[in-house]
């Protein structure tokens, strides 16, 4: 993975096998095929095709999302942009070859800094293409070698079986299934809905890393 690091001065560069460039004012991840930027104040239409859309949200514990919703959630992203410090690291995911925004990306940290929650939604469209799995193992090393986290989490709806399987990709650690956890809308109603959670660790990661596991 190729990552260009830009317009955040805490993050600390040459570490790891992760090269660096600097820009202005954004910050960039290269995987093979993906990109992964800042948000802009352009994305409104791209995230809402994937943000309103009731079938790509239906596991999410918000959406289907209205155009105005979408509109302050790309404003919230440009606030946290400049924040400090940073809490949120929510990135455009992009298809390298064309530009054209597919989903996010992100990873929320704690108030300790130490440890985030990795947090990820692409557009139905790209969904059984391994986009989810590929960003999110630039996020994880993007999270423990850059942001020297202790532990990254992630969590999805028992039934969300796609997303079950990019945790499992990525070498995460099962955790376990907390039942009917979470009271959320689901299509028309809500209900009550069970969760299953997965982490890893920073020395796990560094172990895949030492050990040549795909990480």
């Amino acid at each position: 993975m190729r990552a260009l690091i830009t317009g955040y001065c805490a993050l600390k560069n040459n570490e790891g096998n992760m090269n660096f460039e600097i820009s202005l004012d954004f910050i960039v991840f290269e995987t093979e095929r993906l990109l992964l930027r800042e948000f802009n104040a352009d994305d409104v239409d791209a995230v809402y095709a994937y943000a309103g859309d009731a079938e790509n949200t239906i596991y999410m514990d918000w959406g289907p999302a209205s155009r105005e919703e979408v509109r302050n959630f790309v404003q919230s992203r440009l606030a946290q942009q400049i924040t400090e410090p940073r809490r949120i690291f929510d990135f455009a995911v992009c298809i390298k070859a064309t530009g054209r925004l597919i989903g996010s990306m992100g990873l929320f940290l704690g108030d300790d800094g130490q440890q985030a929650e990795l947090g990820y939604t692409i557009n139905k469209a790209f969904w059984d293409k391994g986009y989810a799995s590929e960003a999110a193992k630039g996020m994880l090393q993007f999270g423990f070698m850059n942001l020297n986290l202790h532990r990254i989490s992630a969590r999805c709806d028992s039934m969300n079986t796609a997303s079950e399987r990019v945790m499992q990709r990525l070498g995460m650690r099962f955790e376990g299934e907390a039942k009917s956890a979470e009271y959320v809308r689901v299509r028309a109603r809500r209900q009550w809905r069970s969760v299953k959670h997965y982490a890893m660790l920073q020395k796990e990661f560094l172990n895949r890393m030492i050990d040549g596991e795909d990480v």
